[in-house]
């Protein structure tokens, strides 16, 4: 955020009057590149304001002097070619960085959510669309998100390397957005590579790039960058047009993540910056973007609220408290920003002790005080430290729990897009810092380089930390062991290696930390579920549901008494969710499941129809509809639904090539049934033997 003075112009011949007396503005390169104007008096010539001209007639340019212009005209190319060779670098050693990510795998930190269990991105069918432009995955509104997932998914479909990929592509993307934005606003090709270079590389963004789940993050940054670099073309330009494309490039953001509503603000950020004239126009111009910014802010709040991840910090925190929170979460991310040591994926709210929270949190507010006088006492460097900073606080004012919409107080993900002003302030101290002579230059490029060595270094080390659910907890709960929540995750992660008794040690340490929790008593009884150990399990799910009557403890409880055979009572907790909502997909399936077994077709038809009305990318439902139709003699639609239940992905290949064998078999297809049962042979299901011998 810093470079030319705002304001001020590159004024060589251009003549301003003050009062009686006119000056001449010279523009003097100063911190950042900014200017510094000095002043030349010149007198009038006469009384009706003539004034005496005090530029020299140029003599003609000499033969040598036209040869040493020239040369100096040759040697602009190689310098535009160093700064993109500067820019190639940090792309290429970013890109290396983030090579072994590729090979990671989904996490169980939303990823099962979002893009693993999410059936709203298993169809690009129009009710496909439509699903994915009316849902709130994760209780957030992202249909740009979801579309770029149910993209992956058509093409690659589970296949973990896609997606990490992708997610780096847009880090290298916003890596060489950040660059054009910075050299826009600075005009310093040197603040512009060493902004660019801090963004790449430091640990505080691996969690945005290494994640899956933070698609939404780097897919809105990409527009929300691009707004920015042509807003800065628009205040150059003027053309509407150009407006215009700030809304489009704002629109798609918001469609990305809803976090991007803080796009006004930092439009006025900018306009600050370049003190932008005049003010009344400037602000008209924001109305569009602010009622956009409102409409995405409701629909935030209503995801969030109806989901009950909105906080109520007047049940836990006093106002005092609650300030002095919300001014310790905008300090951590500076503090961060320069030691990014003891980073982690949960940072939960601070414990009270005897009804006080910890000293630090009291005096965040005393040290921000103190940060804003000593912008308002800093002369010259008043205006590029005031924008930098609110350039920081611009891009966090929805995320530093002035709404609080979970229970993580900050998160690493957040700084993605404010630690660009931080840098851009660095970046114009180091610079303006370095020494004159060419040693000592020397050695503050060699610092330089260090810290950009040792921040790719712990870069590095975190990227390694997100392989997988097990280190992704290992790490947290090596940091702090008082977090249930980190031995609950890593109980599901042992539970999905087929650890079933570390799993439950998990469990049982979380429910030790947090005796009230639902989900870990949810979780263990599955376990004890799996393990056969039935009375355990109904236990655990009564003691669940007695916490808190959620519909997935009812479901889970109903699976295991129709494991035990107790069909009945399967039924009842079945029906008891159904009842209050009639579109719950597993409640539907599971009945139908449970209807199967007693062999009764035409209900368990019913559910499954009804399934695939509401979620038509629902794979296990069209799998099971398409057998039961198979047995009750209606092959023609089975085959459709067999072959649909393929296209998405079922689990079962086998079963489902079987059974689409069989469908094609009972229409008297013999050739389709026996490409379909030797792919089910393909796939080591040995039913498919029997029946290819009976055809040939």
């Amino acid at each position: 955020m810093t470079g030319i003075r705002p304001g001020c112009l590159r004024l060589q011949g251009r003549v301003d009057q003050v009062g009686n007396c006119r000056y001449r503005r010279t523009l003097l390169e100063c911190f950042g590149g900014q200017g510094l104007i000095r002043s030349r008096l010149v007198r009038h010539k006469d009384a009706m304001g003539q004034r005496k001209s005090m530029v020299k007639k140029r003599k003609p340019m000499s033969p040598r002097g036209a040869q040493r212009t020239m040369a100096r005209n040759t040697n602009r190319a190689p310098g535009r070619w160093r700064q993109w060779i500067g820019v190639a670098i940090v792309l290429l050693a970013m890109a290396l960085l983030y090579l072994p990510a590729l090979g990671h795998g989904f996490t169980n930190w939303d990823d099962d959510r979002q893009v693993t269990a999410n059936p709203v991105i298993r169809d690009l069918s129009p009710e496909g669309l439509k699903q994915i432009a009316s849902s709130f995955t994760v209780s957030l509104y992202q249909p740009l998100t979801s579309l770029v997932f149910a993209l992956q998914y058509h093409f690659f479909e589970l296949a973990p390397r896609a997606y990490h990929t992708v997610n780096v592509l847009l880090h290298l993307a916003n890596t060489l957005l950040v660059y054009f934005l910075v050299r826009s606003l600075s005009q310093r090709i040197g603040i512009a590579l060493i902004v660019c270079a801090l963004f790449a590389i430091h640990p505080l963004q691996v969690e945005a790039v290494a994640w899956v789940s933070s698609l939404g993050i780097l897919l809105s940054s990409t527009f929300y960058l691009g707004a920015l670099i042509v807003y800065l073309a628009y205040t150059r330009s003027g053309k509407v047009y150009h407006l215009v494309l700030v809304g489009g490039l704002f629109l798609l953001a918001l469609l990305a993540k809803s976090s991007a509503a803080t796009l006004p603000l930092m439009l006025v950020v900018i306009d600050l910056y370049l003190a932008r004239r005049p003010v009344r126009r400037a602000v008209l111009e924001k109305v569009p973007f602010l009622l956009l910014s409102i409409a995405f802010g409701v629909i935030a709040v209503l995801a969030r609220g109806g989901a009950g991840h909105l906080q109520d910090f007047a049940q836990r925190y006093s106002l005092l408290q609650r300030a002095c929170i919300i001014c310790y979460s905008g300090l951590w991310y500076v503090g961060k920003l320069f030691y990014p040591a003891n980073l982690s994926v949960f940072y939960p709210f601070p414990t009270k002790t005897n009804g006080w929270l910890p000293v630090s949190f009291y005096l965040a507010p005393l040290i921000l005080v103190g940060v804003a006088v000593g912008i308002w006492y800093s002369g010259r460097y008043r205006r590029p430290l005031a924008c930098a900073a609110l350039f920081m606080v611009a891009s966090l004012a929805l995320v530093i729990q002035v709404v609080p919409i979970s229970e993580l107080m900050v998160c690493d993900r957040y700084a993605y897009i404010p630690c660009i002003g931080l840098f851009s302030l660095v970046a114009a101290l180091v610079l303006r810092m370095r020494p004159r002579r060419l040693a000592w230059r020397g050695a503050s490029l060699v610092c330089l380089a260090v810290v950009l060595v040792l921040l790719g270094h712990a870069t590095f080390q975190r990227i390694a930390v997100w392989k997988d659910s097990l280190t992704l907890w290992n790490d947290v709960i090596s940091k702090r062991t008082d977090l249930w929540v980190a031995y609950l995750n890593r109980g599901l992660a042992q539970f999905r290696a087929g650890r079933h008794e570390a799993s439950i040690a998990d469990f049982d340490a979380a429910l030790r930390l947090n005796p009230q929790s639902d989900v870990a008593l949810n979780n263990r009884g599955g376990c004890y579920t799996y393990l056969g150990q039935w009375q355990a399990a109904l236990r655990d799910f009564d003691a669940a549901i007695q916490v808190n009557p959620q519909p997935d403890h009812f479901i889970n409880r109903g699976v295991a008494k129709r494991k035990m055979g107790d069909a009945t009572g399967a039924l009842d907790d079945f029906n008891t969710i159904i009842a209050g909502d009639s579109r719950n997909v597993r409640a539907l399936t599971e009945r139908a499941d449970t209807y199967r077994t007693v062999r009764d077709w035409n209900r368990a038809i019913a559910d499954y129809e009804a399934v695939l009305r509401w979620y038509p990318g629902h794979a296990r439902s069209a799998f099971w509809l398409g057998v039961l139709l198979t047995e009750t003699g209606a092959s023609e639609r089975a085959v459709t639904l067999l072959q649909r239940a393929i296209d998405l992905g079922y689990r079962d290949l086998g079963s489902a090539y079987l059974f689409l064998g069989l469908a094609h078999q009972r229409l008297g297809q013999r050739e389709p049934a026996i490409m379909a049962l030797r792919k089910s042979q393909q796939q080591g299901d040995s039913r498919a033997t029997a029946e290819l011998r009976k055809l040939q």
